[in-house]
C-alpha cells in the first residue's frame, strides 16, 4: 500500500505539472474598424463574432463602429492609415484613390460580389432600361454615386446633357415619391426597400446588368500590416468567411444577433434588407469575399475618364486574393 500510495502521488505531480506546462493560447487583437453604424450590411461580422469563429482563428477582435462623431465622417482610410485600426472596410473607388495619393492601402475581399447601385423609378415614370434616361430627371449623389452615374451614360452611349441630373437632397425617398424627380439613383438593399416598405413597386435598372461594376463593400489593412501579420489577415478572412455562411443559412438569426449590439434596430426592416443583400454576397460561379480583375478594371477606367485619378495604377498592387480561404 504504502508504494501504491507513493505512486499515485507521482502520478498526480507529473499531471499537474503537466496541465501547469501547457497555458490556454492567447488571442491574437485586431482592430477593424467598420464603414458605418451596426446594422444589416455589416451583420456577417457581428454572426463571426457571436458564433465564435474570431475566437476559433485565434483572433480578439475589436469591432469598432463607424459613421459619424463629433468630428464629422469618421474615414475608414484615414484609420488604418494613422493606426487607430488594422483592418477596415470602404469602397473600391476610395481604394484606388487612395492609392493614386501614395496611401499604402491593400484590398483583400469583397463582402459584396455585386454593387446595390441601381437607378429605381415608379411605374409612371419607368426607366427600364438606360435608353429610358433621356429627358428624365434624375436624382444623384454627389462623389461616388455620380461618378458610377455618368460611367453608364457614356458605357451606353448616352450624352449627359441628355439627362436632367438634379443632386439628392436626402438620404430618403422623397424625391422620387413626391414626383419631384424620375429616377433616383441608389441601392436596392437600401432605397429599393424603403420604397416596398412604402408601397411602391420600384422599377429597378441595376448598374451591374449593364457591365457598370464597382465594389461597395471591399476590406483592406495597410501593406505593411499584410506583410508583417500575413497570418492575422487570413484567420480574419476566415472567420468571417463562416460568417458569411451562417448569415446565408439563417438570417433571421444574424439579425437577432444584431439587435444585442444595436437594440434601436427595427428587427422586421434590417431583415429586409439583409435578404435582399444575400445575392449580392452569394453569386453563382463566384467565390465568397473574391474580387475579380475586371471590376477593378472598370472602376480604374472610370475614374481615369473622369479625371479622378491623375495617372494609372497597377492594380495588382491595389488588391490580393493571397489571404482567402480558397487561394491557399
Amino acid at each position: 500500500m504504502k508504494y501504491w500510495n507513493t505512486l499515485c502521488g507521482i502520478v498526480l505531480l507529473v499531471g499537474l505539472v503537466g496541465c501547469q506546462a501547457q497555458p490556454s493560447l492567447a488571442l491574437t487583437p485586431l482592430r477593424v474598424q467598420l464603414s458605418w453604424t451596426p446594422e444589416y450590411s455589416s451583420a456577417f461580422l457581428y454572426t463571426a463574432a457571436k458564433n465564435g469563429h474570431f475566437t476559433a482563428n485565434g483572433l480578439d477582435v475589436d469591432l469598432i463602429t463607424g459613421g459619424f462623431n463629433a468630428d464629422g465622417y469618421i474615414n475608414p482610410i484615414d484609420e488604418v492609415l494613422q493606426g487607430r485600426a488594422d483592418i477596415a472596410m470602404s469602397d473600391g473607388m476610395s481604394i484606388l484613390q487612395a492609392r493614386a495619393a501614395g496611401d499604402p492601402v491593400l484590398a483583400v475581399a469583397s463582402a459584396l460580389q455585386r454593387s446595390p447601385l441601381a437607378v429605381l423609378s415608379l411605374p409612371e415614370s419607368r426607366i427600364d432600361v438606360p435608353g429610358d434616361l433621356v429627358g428624365k430627371t434624375v436624382a444623384v449623389s454627389d462623389g461616388g454615386a455620380t461618378t458610377v452615374f455618368l460611367a453608364l451614360l457614356q458605357a451606353e452611349g448616352i450624352d449627359p446633357a441628355s439627362v436632367n441630373i438634379v443632386p439628392r437632397t436626402s438620404f430618403g425617398v422623397e424625391q422620387l415619391t413626391s414626383g419631384q424627380v424620375d429616377g433616383l439613383v441608389g441601392w436596392i438593399i437600401n432605397e429599393g426597400i424603403t420604397l416596398r416598405e412604402a408601397a411602391y413597386d420600384p422599377v429597378v435598372l441595376l448598374m451591374n446588368n449593364y457591365r457598370v461594376a464597382t465594389y461597395d463593400f471591399v476590406i483592406f489593412t495597410s501593406e505593411d500590416f499584410a506583410a508583417q501579420h500575413s497570418e492575422t489577415v487570413e484567420a480574419f478572412l476566415s472567420a468571417l468567411l463562416a460568417g458569411l455562411d451562417d448569415v446565408l443559412a439563417n438570417p433571421t438569426q444574424s439579425v437577432t444577433d444584431l439587435l444585442e449590439i444595436n437594440p434601436i434596430l427595427d428587427p422586421v426592416a434590417q431583415e429586409r434588407r439583409l435578404i435582399a443583400t444575400l445575392p449580392l454576397m452569394s453569386v453563382p460561379g463566384q467565390d465568397p469575399l473574391s474580387m475579380d480583375f475586371r471590376v477593378w478594371d472598370f472602376t480604374h477606367a472610370t475614374l481615369l475618364n473622369q479625371d479622378l485619378l491623375p495617372a494609372p495604377l497597377d492594380l495588382y498592387s491595389v488588391y490580393t486574393l493571397d489571404f482567402l480561404p480558397s487561394a491557399s
